[in-house]
């Protein structure tokens, strides 16, 4: 689980902003929304629903993480430039700054690096032993990797400092990170301890973009009946008017050059469309010769008939739900997702919140959102300490903050306070009437325009 990311020089963000998921204590309701945090006395929040103004960063805070991810997973030959907070020639010298404080099986790890332009400055792992943080590797400037005496921390503890030991004697590139080499080894030779640092930061850590299409919806709805069953049912609940789904899957002709080069480039799971997410071509898994075509259909009940409709004629709203269910059906996984909102009704939004939060307590799973949507700001559906506000200050620089510093009453409609102004992070909108005027203006003109036409 996610405990907290801290990010600096990026984007919108200038000087060092954290996202820290622990629960407060001195709020009693709602702890189902808690996980206990190992040894430690605290608990992570298993919700996190930020605001603010377009423009204000809610985005960049997710395209942080996304790209702190990615350097992680990706051994890049180029690259990468990091894009640094532009309005402050300070930081034009100052590295930029991603970490991660995270839950991985029974252990608390900090992971972080500091990026120049395109260079590695520096890079850590360390692991929380009682109250004192201890050190699996550092690197540093010049390029130098030390490892930490964690042999008596682990039970594969010598393995892994031999394996940490042999790993940096072998120089790294400027913009390779050494987590990132380390993740390439197999999961074998990284050993329980390495392993599950890196399964969370790759693979537990899951990043949607507002326009996310999740990239094997059929191979599952096709292979995990339970999955299929689950959205089906959902999709029913909520109104869709979606009774079942289903995946139908045909062979196609296709030129032999053309099944020889999918194979020759690893492609034998397939190709997914652009032009539509309910159809993909992949080569038979038994017979590569074969080419098959699968498409997604939807049926409908009216009359007691059924009708089938091809997933992509369903609204946009119902697609993109199909889309996140995922997030509540897949355990023990972190789903940051950037504008919950986009197509969804907001009693839609409400609910799968709602849904989440209240089943499987326990469960280490969460969900962090970006949303405009006020109809979830509801002290009834999630705790002070699980909503966020991102809003820039005077220098431009984007800042985060939790209802939970506001002093506020338990029954107070924190929407409308929202909405009123009281927390911030709302857009400040000048007067519209110049606009206004010259709107008028530019019909008058139009409309004189028109009418010498009109003469001539």
């Amino acid at each position: 689980m996610l405990i907290s990311f801290s990010v600096s020089n990026y984007r919108s963000f200038g000087e060092e902003v954290t996202l820290n998921l622990v629960a407060s204590n001195k709020l009693s309701d709602h702890r189902n929304h808690c996980v206990p945090i190992g040894e430690t006395g605290q608990s992570v929040l298993r919700t996190a629903v930020l605001y603010g103004a377009n423009a204000a960063g809610k985005s960049n805070l997710v395209r942080a993480m996304a790209f702190a991810q990615s350097l992680v997973v990706e051994n890049r030959r180029s690259g990468p430039t990091v894009e640094r907070f532009q309005f402050a020639p300070q930081f034009e010298k100052l590295p930029s700054t991603f970490e991660f404080r995270f839950l991985a099986g029974s252990r608390v790890f900090t992971y972080g690096f500091d990026l120049q332009k395109s260079r590695i400055e520096n890079e850590w792992l360390t692991v929380l032993k009682g109250a004192d943080e201890r050190v699996l590797f550092e690197r540093d400037p010049a390029g130098e990797t030390t490892v930490g005496s964690v042999e008596r921390l682990f039970p594969d503890g010598q393995s892994l400092t031999k394996l940490l030991k042999n790993q940096s004697e072998t120089p790294l590139r400027g913009n390779q990170l050494f987590l990132n080499r380390l993740s390439e080894l197999p999961a074998s030779a990284q050993g329980e301890t390495l392993n599950a640092v890196v399964q969370w930061l790759t693979s537990s850590l899951v990043i949607l973009p507002a326009d996310y299409r999740a990239p094997d919806l059929l191979d599952r709805l096709q292979s995990d009946a339970a999955f299929r069953d689950f959205s089906a049912a959902f999709l029913r609940q909520v109104g869709t008017g979606i009774d079942e789904l289903q995946v139908d899957e045909s062979e196609i002709d296709a030129p032999s050059n053309l099944t020889g080069i999918w194979q020759s480039m690893g492609m034998a799971r397939g190709l997914r469309s652009d032009m539509s997410d309910d159809v993909d071509v992949r080569l038979s898994p038994d017979d590569p010769a074969r080419v098959l075509l699968r498409t997604l259909s939807t049926y409908h009940t009216v009359n007691g008939a059924k009708y089938p409709l091809r997933f992509r004629n369903e609204s946009d709203g119902t697609r993109q739900l199909l889309h996140l269910l995922p997030v509540l059906a897949d355990p023990a996984t972190v789903f940051v997702v950037d504008e919950l909102d986009r197509s969804l009704h907001p009693l839609m939004c409400q609910e799968f919140i709602r849904l989440f939060s209240e089943s499987c307590p326990g469960a280490r799973r969460q969900l962090i959102v970006t949303t405009h949507e006020a109809h979830l700001l509801d002290q009834d559906l999630l705790r002070r300490d699980e909503y966020w506000f991102v809003e820039k200050d005077a220098a431009h620089q984007s800042r985060l903050t939790s209802l939970a510093d506001f002093n506020i009453r338990k029954d107070l409609q924190i929407e409308k306070g929202y909405l009123q102004g009281r927390f911030g992070a709302i857009p400040i909108i000048g007067s519209l009437e110049p606009l206004r005027r010259l709107l008028e203006c530019h019909d008058i003109r139009e409309a004189e325009h028109a009418a010498q036409a009109s003469s001539t």
